[in-house]
């Protein structure tokens, strides 16, 4: 497929004055129930690089109401590393299964030598960085066999060695590659004051012709030795500089799908629901003007708006900005007492360079207090965030999928705590293990589990060579202490210290926590190493001599934790 000829002549897939808003779990029920009027939901699509699961299925229940865009934050288009094939895959996956009206990504590079960082970080922008950003494009495209929208970032610091203002990065990315542009007004907000530019000299050389969708999102106040800078961080409703700058960009380009990202410390769907009627609002009520001569290409368009209002910046290191940038960067990131690099527009770099070394930190913490519930819950925040820094640094992540980061976590816990003779907690390791597996099984792959009729149809002389198939969506975990009580926020005080197996299970939409007796789960173990169900029983007598096969099977069939029964020669 030749992308640059398909996608030439630009047209947004959804309606010019679509306003949407971010999906967010919370929102979902009230979304289903009300039905409410609203453009578009977009999602992120790192949150759905799963098999199966609740949020799979709520997506599946919005697509068929609502037109979904895909966002993803992971791509890391401006890296000097290779282009991560397994992720570019997963990608394809959901934009298969949402079959979404837009699909965006940023320009900004996440990962650099094996070693994920979860932020959007910034790229020069010189001819090298243009053309290796081209290339990972086109691969993109090629790939989803779709155009794709390129976000411009938000940035702390500016490189020393850019020979492209940014407009005219973006537009040269159009014509090499036909992407389109997502124009994130509030990024460009933001930049302005961090780097002192005009905005709307900005927008005077910005290809609007190309921009499928437009962000508005809003920013934090931050300071350093040079004065206040911003940062974007989709924590609160959209200021009134931004609502001002898209106003101008509606009044100058037309209205475009517009959506409303607040993704931190998310409020009620009622007020984001008000944020995203706003935009609506305000396309509404504004007249364009007539557009530049689309003759022109885009660069000749921006000269001929307003020549050089983007400062450029010159300070010689344009011929060696293609790769060692990035390494210096990732590891004044990786290790905190290594100093900023020497890569940056004269500022603050200290105060800036921070940004993203917290930006970075927060994001592991915070995917390890959400993938770890039951730890936080039993050590407090403080500590639960001292253990988070400690595995991190020994065991940063290796995928931009931060709901994959975490594995090793358990073992860390039972490690450090043999280190440090902490005694009171021994049970935190294996908690830990039930968060995760937890964790897993609500995201495995979907299955119909086989109910009672299927195992009644089985020729009884014949059931002890059966082999039973588990469900994807199960985990066995052994412990030696009451892990479901520990679970319980109010069960600190535990009577009864007996160890438990606990039956983790999904069978369908909603998932149960079980105790198992020893012998069922000596049962239930060896039917997950593939044993027939005679040496599955043979297990369960061994370990308990209470145990009851028949009854044992019957169920575990009825909770749902087998999906069929084969024999050998059977497929």
């Amino acid at each position: 497929m030749n992308i640059r000829a398909d996608f030439r002549d630009f047209t947004p897939a959804l309606a010019q004055n679509a306003a949407g808003a971010g999906l967010k779990p919370a929102h979902v029920a009230d979304i289903l129930a009300t039905r409410p009027e609203i453009g578009f939901f977009e999602i992120h699509a790192e949150n759905y690089m799963n098999a199966g699961g609740p949020n799979r299925r709520a997506l599946a229940a919005i697509r068929e109401l609502y037109p979904v865009s895909v966002h993803g934050v992971g791509l890391s288009l401006g890296s000097t590393e290779e282009l991560d094939l397994d992720h570019l895959a997963r990608l394809k996956e959901v934009a298969d299964f949402v079959t979404p009206a837009l699909v965006s990504e940023h320009l900004a590079w996440c990962d650099f030598s094996g070693r994920a960082f979860p932020d959007l970080l910034p790229l020069p922008y010189d001819e090298a960085a243009l053309r290796r950003v081209a290339g990972r494009i086109d691969r993109v495209q090629e790939t989803l066999g779709r155009q794709i929208l390129i976000e411009n970032p938000a940035s702390y610091l500016r490189f020393r060695g850019d020979a492209l203002a940014e407009p005219q990065f973006l537009a040269e990315l159009c014509s090499l590659t036909g992407c389109g542009l997502l124009l994130d007004v509030n990024n460009v907000h933001v930049n302005a004051v961090n780097h002192g530019f005009d905005a709307l000299s900005y927008f005077d050389s910005f290809p609007f012709e190309r921009v499928g969708e437009i962000h508005l999102a809003g920013h934090a106040l931050a300071r350093d030795s040079d004065g206040d800078f911003l940062i974007d961080d989709h924590g609160g409703p959209v200021s009134e500089a931004v609502w001002a700058l898209y106003r101008e960009v509606i009044a100058r380009a037309g209205p475009r799908p517009t959506l409303i990202e607040w993704d931190n410390h998310i409020p009620d769907w009622a007020e984001l629901q008000a944020e995203s009627a706003k935009a609506r609002m305000a396309m509404s009520s504004i007249d364009p003007t007539p557009p530049l001569d689309p003759a022109l290409s885009p660069l000749e368009r921006g000269k001929a708006a307003a020549p050089d209002t983007f400062p450029r910046l010159a300070y010689g290191l344009r011929g060696e900005t293609s790769t060692r940038w990035q390494a210096a960067f990732a590891a004044a990131l990786t290790d905190p007492e290594t100093p900023v690099p020497p890569l940056f527009a004269p500022c603050d770099s200290v105060a800036r360079f921070a940004v993203y070394r917290n930006n970075s930190a927060a994001a592991e913490i915070g995917a390890l207090k959400e993938q770890f519930p039951t730890v936080l819950q039993i050590v407090g925040d403080d500590a639960f965030s001292g253990l988070a820094r400690g595995f991190a640094r020994q065991n940063p992540p290796r995928s931009p999928i931060l709901a994959d980061y975490g594995a090793d976590f358990p073992d860390f816990v039972a490690a450090f705590l043999a280190e440090s003779c902490v005694m009171e907690t021994p049970y935190l390791p294996d908690a830990a293990r039930l968060d995760w597996a937890v964790l897993n099984v609500l995201r495995a792959q979907e299955a119909e589990p086989c109910g009672l009729g299927r195992l009644a149809a089985l020729d009884a002389e014949r059931i002890g060579a059966v082999r039973p198939r588990l469900h994807p969506a199960l985990t066995l975990i052994a412990s030696d202490w009451p892990l479901l009580a520990l679970r319980d926020p109010a069960g600190r005080a535990i009577a009864d210290w007996r160890s438990e197996n606990v039956l983790v299970l999904r069978p369908q939409a909603e998932l149960t926590l079980t105790r198992l007796s020893l012998s069922d789960a000596a049962f239930l173990s060896a039917c997950a190493g593939k044993a027939t169900l005679a040496e599955a029983a043979l297990a369960g007598e061994t370990a308990e001599s209470a145990f009851d096969f028949g009854q044992t099977l019957v169920a575990l069939t009825r909770a749902g934790a087998f999906v069929d029964f084969t024999l050998d020669h059977e497929t």
